[in-house]
């Protein structure tokens, strides 16, 4: 071997030597920082099961909270990447609630909102403009507003059972029945699809355009997980790069329907109760009217006082990303824990025939399937919590520290840290939840009292579900419409027990869930 060759091949050991070196190092992070740690292997970190798709997130974060029981912080390593998950639900207040100041961002570096208005939403919003664009958005949801969206759900509830009708009773696939209803529910409340273009009447044609794009949102492929991974651990250069959680056929298919609907309105006059009218409302005043003040708001955090006093600007790009945000984000989550909730009730026919006569008592009383009706059906809510419970739609939360913090055993974390919260352990976790495989509504009875960071579907504390009692109204409204028309009960042709499917951002199922329908008449239960 000549000398050129020599040095060339030192060099490249080197090199790999040198590499190897600082993968090992970084390995040692939170062992040097006295914590306890899941040990990992070099590049790939603890990450090797979900680049696989052996497990979910949730699972994972589970295995690891299971090595080490009694401790309240676990270091592990997404790659080279230090992760510090928080699994001490006092901590996990502190965090989301008594210290947010220190935990506001999920650690995503927003982009430019000129360059990727589809990604001007609350979930990448950091700091003030978080705050700033939250205490706006938030009389949307108030309860007010609630009573008018349920408006909007009567017609999709009457077409979900007149397609159910139609369908043979025995071995009904819901979840693209449940997927169409939701995705019908939310875009009946953007507008009304004869005067403005969209035609969402996914229950009556699953195969139309609308329903077909909508499917596509959380779908997860190659290329959509390397975007994921770039932004979550190397957020700098995803920035760099551009790269969004957005598809750009997505992008381009819901931009023009809500643009179009705005430009409809305005050049029309055209005014309507839905999301879109409210977000033109407050691009327009810098706030959005609350008539009512109701108890049940307070978790919004509204200031509505103060509202005309600031100078508030909203784009129609940024109006357009708010949009989206929340026309996509509700496909999937809220049919999948409808479809879970009907899951567990047909393997229970006590608990589904409990929540039937309370479902009939109530309309009873109001003569129909009101908003009140809906609020006083608590058995109903227990039930769709509890499935919440088992089968959290978001299996963790995300968070970065902003300040450097302390926890009370005296670990020391630094600006950047992400700090990752075991939803789907918590959950699980017969601390709380004795025998947490079971599905027993009555721990959310009031009587019971469940430590707030114990249950955690929508999060907690100022950063929580800004929608979560939306997707609660549907989510009841849905099941009351199935259960006073239908009995219901798993069919053999479904696989048990259930598995979760590793390959979705969100708790699916890798089996295909079967149901049987018999008409309920009344007295024949």
């Amino acid at each position: 071997m000549d000398s050129i060759s020599a040095s060339l091949l030192f060099i490249l050991l080197t090199a790999i030597l040198y590499i190897v070196r600082r993968a090992w190092k970084a390995n040692q992070y939170w062992k040097e920082r006295g914590v306890q740690q899941v040990k990992g292997s070099l590049f790939f970190g603890n990450s090797l099961p979900l680049l696989l798709w052996k497990m979910t997130t949730g699972q994972l974060q589970e295995k690891f909270c299971k090595l080490f029981p009694n401790e309240p912080l676990i270091g592990f390593y997404q790659f080279m990447k230090p992760i510090l998950l928080v699994k001490d639900i006092d901590y996990i207040e502190k965090i989301l609630i008594k210290d947010f100041g220190h935990f506001m961002n999920h650690g995503i570096i927003a982009l430019d909102d000129e360059r990727t208005p589809l990604d001007s939403n609350l979930f990448n919003m950091n700091g003030k403009r978080w705050k700033a664009v939250r205490s706006r958005l938030s009389p949307i949801f108030s309860t007010g507003k609630l009573k008018l969206m349920l408006e909007s759900m009567t017609g999709c509830g009457e077409e979900l059972i007149k397609q159910l009708d139609k369908e043979e009773k025995e071995d009904v696939e819901m979840k693209e029945i449940i997927s169409c209803f939701a995705m019908d529910n939310i875009g009946s409340y953007f507008s009304n699809s004869c005067a403005f273009g969209i035609d969402s009447g996914s229950l009556s044609k699953p195969e139309n355009e609308f329903r077909q794009i909508g499917k596509q949102v959380l779908q997860v492929d190659i290329s959509t997980f390397l975007k994921f991974v770039t932004m979550i651990h190397a957020p700098r250069l995803a920035k760099f790069l551009n790269l969004t959680f957005s598809k750009p056929k997505i992008i381009n298919y819901f931009s023009s329907i809500i643009k179009d609907t705005m430009k409809y309105r305005r050049d029309n006059g055209y005014q309507r109760n839905d999301f879109i009218q409210l977000l033109m409302q407050l691009q327009h005043k810098g706030y959005i009217e609350v008539h009512t003040k109701d108890a049940h708001d307070d978790y919004l955090g509204m200031d509505a006082t103060t509202f005309s006093k600031e100078k508030f600007e909203l784009s129609d790009d940024q109006i357009t990303g708010h949009a989206v945000t929340f026309l996509t984000a509700g496909f999937d989550t809220t049919a999948m824990t409808i479809l879970f909730t009907l899951y567990e009730l047909s393997r229970n026919p006590e608990i589904q025939e409990k929540v039937r006569e309370e479902i009939l008592r109530e309309m009873e009383q109001s003569g129909s399937l009101t908003y009140d009706a809906l609020k006083e059906m608590h058995f109903l809510e227990q039930c769709i919590k509890e499935s919440l419970r088992m089968y959290p739609p978001a299996q963790m939360l995300s968070r970065v520290c902003t300040i450097q913090y302390t926890f009370p055993n005296g670990i020391t974390i630094e600006p950047g840290q992400s700090v990752f919260i075991p939803v789907m352990a918590i959950h699980n976790d017969p601390k709380y939840y004795p025998e947490p495989r079971v599905f027993r509504p009555e721990r959310f009875d009031p009587d019971n009292t469940i430590p707030a960071c114990a249950y955690l579907p929508f999060g907690n504390g100022p950063r929580m579900c800004i929608a979560m009692r939306f997707a609660m109204l549907e989510i009841k409204f849905c099941i009351a419409t199935l259960l006073r028309n239908y009995i219901v009960t798993l069919s053999p042709k479904t696989k048990q027990p259930i598995t979760l499917r590793p390959k979705s951002f969100i708790t699916d199922t890798n089996e295909i869930l079967y149901f049987k329908f018999k008409k309920y008449l009344k007295n024949q239960s």
